[in-house]
C-alpha cells in the first residue's frame, strides 16, 4: 500500500458515518458492482435489472476498553483513536469488535448491500430484502420511535461474522482498488 493509499484508508476511517459511508463508498460500490445511481432519496442505487439497491457500510473497530470513571474515559480518548483500534481481516473471528448496519427500511429497496471496512480491505455483502430476517441478530426495530417492522439493523461480531461470509459475501477490495475506483469516478 502506498503513502497515498494509506492516507486515503485513514481518511475513510476518521471521516463521520455519514461522510464516508454516503459520500465515499456509495460511488466506489456503486461503480464495483456496476450499480446506477438513482435519482430518488429512497435508496442508493438500481441494477442492470432496474431493482432498487441500499448500500450500507461498518468499520470495524476494535472496542474500547471499559474505563471506570468519567475521567478516565475521557483521558482515553486520546489513546484509543480511531486509527489505533484498526482490525485486519486475518483478525476478524479473534479481536472484539461490533459492528452494526443501522437503519435498514425493508420497503425502499429489493436488495441490501453492505460493507466492512477492515484495516487491509473492504468486504461487500448482498442479501435480498426477503432473506435479511434470516440474518443473525436482526432486528425489526432501529430506533425508540420505529415502528416495528419499518427499519431493523444488525450487529456483526466475532462469533457471527462466519455466517456473513459464508451466506452472503459477494467481493473483497483491496484499499489500492478502492483507490484506483475513487480516482477514476473523480
Amino acid at each position: 500500500m502506498t503513502n497515498k493509499v494509506k492516507q486515503f484508508r485513514d481518511g475513510m476511517f476518521e471521516a463521520s458515518s455519514r461522510t464516508y459511508g454516503e459520500t465515499y463508498m456509495e460511488p466506489i460500490i456503486r461503480k464495483n458492482c456496476a450499480l446506477f445511481e438513482t435519482v430518488t432519496s429512497e435508496n442508493d442505487a438500481k441494477n442492470n435489472n432496474g431493482e432498487t439497491e441500499e448500500i450500507k457500510c461498518s468499520k470495524i473497530l476494535s472496542t474500547k476498553p471499559k474505563e471506570k470513571s468519567l475521567v478516565e474515559r475521557v483521558i482515553s480518548e486520546s489513546k484509543n483513536s480511531v486509527l489505533t483500534r484498526l482490525i485486519p481481516f486475518s483478525d476478524c473471528f479473534t479481536s472484539i469488535y461490533c459492528a452494526n448496519i443501522q437503519n435498514v427500511k425493508r420497503d425502499h429497496f429489493s436488495i441490501l448491500k453492505y460493507a466492512l471496512l477492515f484495516e487491509d480491505c473492504i468486504k461487500i455483502f448482498e442479501v435480498r430484502k426477503e432473506d435479511i430476517s434470516k440474518i443473525p441478530n436482526w432486528s425489526g426495530k432501529h430506533g425508540r420511535y420505529d415502528a416495528l417492522g419499518k427499519s431493523g439493523q444488525f450487529t456483526i461480531k466475532k462469533n457471527n461474522i462466519k455466517w456473513h461470509l459464508e451466506n452472503n459475501l459477494i467481493d473483497t477490495l483491496t484499499w489500492d482498488r478502492a483507490f484506483e475506483i475513487i480516482t477514476d469516478i473523480s
